[in-house]
C-alpha cells in the first residue's frame, strides 16, 4: 500500500489549506458579514445550496476573519457549531444548549456558570428527554448567559437542517420561534447552513418571515459568460497552487471538462484536485496529468446525484421566487376588505389621509386665515361644561 512521505504529506496539507475567494463565495461572505454586524430585528439566517458548493467553507472563512480581527480577548464574536446527528437518541434542544456551553466553558466569565449544569451535561443522551422542566430551564439560562457574557454576535450552525428537525415533536414554526426567542434574549444571530431542505423553512409565517433572512449559495453555470469567466479564474487559481508540475494552459483548455466533473461546485472541484494530488504524491509522481485526473474524477453516479439535487433545489428556488412575486403583485392590486361600517379607501390612497374633496376644503380654510393673522384680543372659546355643571 502506497503511503505519503512526511514531505509529501506536508505538501498535500499545504494545498488542502488553500482557500480561493471566488465570486460566489465573496458574495456570500459580504452579505453574511453585513448581517452579523447589523442584523436589526433579524433572528436567523438560512444559508442553503447544493452539496459541495462551499457552505461550510463560507462559515469558516467568515468566523475566522471575525475572530482574527477581534482584539478584545473577552469577546468571542462567532461560535461555529455542528448539531450532533442522532445516535442514542434524537437531537434535542438541550444538545444545542450543551454545545454552546461546551464551546464557551473556558471563557473567564462563563466558567462559574458551568458548575450549575454540570450534572445535566453529563447525562446520557438517551435520557436527556426525560429531564424535568426546571433542568431544561437551567441549561437554557446558562447557555443564554454564556452567549451574553462572551458577547457573541452570531452562532454559525453547519448542517443546520438537523437543528430544524429537532426531536420530531416540534414543527418547523416552533423551532424557528424557539430560535427567535433565544435571539431576542441574547441579541445573537443564528445562521443555519445546509442543503436545499433548509429553503422550505423560510417564510413559514408573516412574523417569522420578517425576522428571517436567507442566502442562496449557487453553483457555477458555465453557459453564462460571466460565471464561466469566474469559474475558469477559480480553476486557474487552484491549478497554480498544486504542489506538482502542471501544464497550466493544457488543463485550462479543458475547463468545460472540469466544470462537468464538479457539476459547477467549487468544493467538489477542490476535493477532486486534492485526491489527484494525493494519488500522484503516493506514487512519487511529479506531474499532475490528465490520466490521474480522470481516475480521481467523481464517479458518474455521484455526479448524477449531485446534479439532480442541484437542479431540484434551483428549480424550487426559482419557482418560489417567481410565484412569490406573482402572488404579491396580485395581493397588492386587490384591495383589502374594508371594516364593517367603514368606507373602503380609494386604491392608491393611504389610510388616515384626507380625500380629494377634504384636501381642497382644508386648503381653502388655511389660505383664508394664515397663522400670523390671529389676534391676541380674539375672544377665547367658551369653556366646555361637564355633565356635573349642567342644570
Amino acid at each position: 500500500m502506497a503511503q505519503l512521505t512526511p514531505e509529501a504529506r506536508a505538501r498535500l496539507d499545504a494545498f488542502k489549506a488553500v482557500t480561493v475567494k471566488h465570486a460566489h463565495l465573496q458574495e456570500v461572505d459580504d452579505q453574511l458579514s453585513l448581517w452579523v454586524e447589523e442584523h436589526t430585528d433579524a433572528t436567523h439566517v438560512l444559508l442553503c445550496g447544493p452539496g459541495g458548493v462551499g457552505k461550510s467553507k463560507a462559515l469558516t472563512v467568515v468566523a475566522e476573519r471575525f475572530t482574527r480581527e477581534e482584539f478584545d480577548r473577552f469577546v468571542i464574536p462567532i461560535l461555529l457549531l455542528e448539531p450532533i446527528p442522532p445516535d442514542l437518541g434524537p437531537y434535542l434542544r438541550l444538545d444545542y444548549y450543551w454545545q454552546i456551553i461546551d464551546a464557551l466553558k473556558e471563557h473567564l466569565l462563563v466558567k462559574e456558570l458551568v458548575g450549575n449544569v454540570a450534572h445535566l451535561m453529563g447525562a446520557p443522551k438517551a435520557t436527556r428527554s426525560k429531564l424535568g422542566a426546571i433542568d431544561w430551564l437551567k441549561a437554557r439560562g446558562v447557555a443564554e448567559q454564556a452567549l451574553i457574557r462572551a458577547r457573541v454576535k452570531a452562532v454559525f450552525v453547519d448542517e443546520g437542517h438537523r437543528l430544524m428537525q429537532g426531536d420530531g415533536s416540534h414543527s418547523v414554526d416552533e423551532q424557528l420561534e424557539w430560535l427567535k426567542s433565544l435571539s431576542n434574549r441574547t441579541k445573537v444571530l443564528h445562521v443555519l447552513a445546509g442543503p436545499y431542505a433548509l429553503f422550505g423553512f423560510r417564510n413559514t409565517s408573516g412574523q417569522l418571515a420578517r425576522r428571517g433572512r436567507d442566502i442562496h449559495f449557487a453553483r457555477y453555470h458555465v453557459e453564462n459568460k460571466e460565471e464561466r469567466t469566474a469559474f475558469v479564474a477559480t480553476l486557474k487559481y487552484l491549478l497554480e497552487r498544486v504542489p506538482l508540475d502542471v501544464d497550466l494552459n493544457a488543463l485550462l483548455s479543458r475547463w468545460r471538462w472540469f466544470a462537468e466533473g464538479c457539476v459547477g461546485c467549487i468544493g467538489v472541484l477542490k476535493d477532486w484536485l486534492v485526491d489527484a494530488v494525493a494519488a500522484t504524491l503516493a506514487k512519487s509522481g511529479t506531474n499532475l496529468t490528465e490520466e490521474i485526473l480522470t481516475k480521481t474524477m467523481p464517479h458518474p453516479a455521484r455526479r448524477v446525484s449531485l446534479e439532480m439535487e442541484a437542479r431540484a433545489g434551483e428549480h424550487k428556488v426559482a419557482l418560489h421566487n417567481s410565484e412569490g412575486a406573482k402572488q404579491f403583485q396580485a395581493l397588492w392590486k386587490k384591495p383589502a376588505k374594508a371594516a364593517i361600517g367603514k368606507t373602503e379607501p380609494t386604491p392608491g390612497s393611504m389610510p388616515g389621509m384626507p380625500s380629494a374633496g377634504q384636501a381642497d376644503e382644508i386648503a381653502e380654510l388655511t389660505s383664508a386665515a394664515p397663522p400670523h393673522a390671529a389676534s391676541v384680543s380674539q375672544a377665547p372659546p367658551a369653556p366646555c361644561r361637564s355633565a356635573c355643571d349642567r342644570p
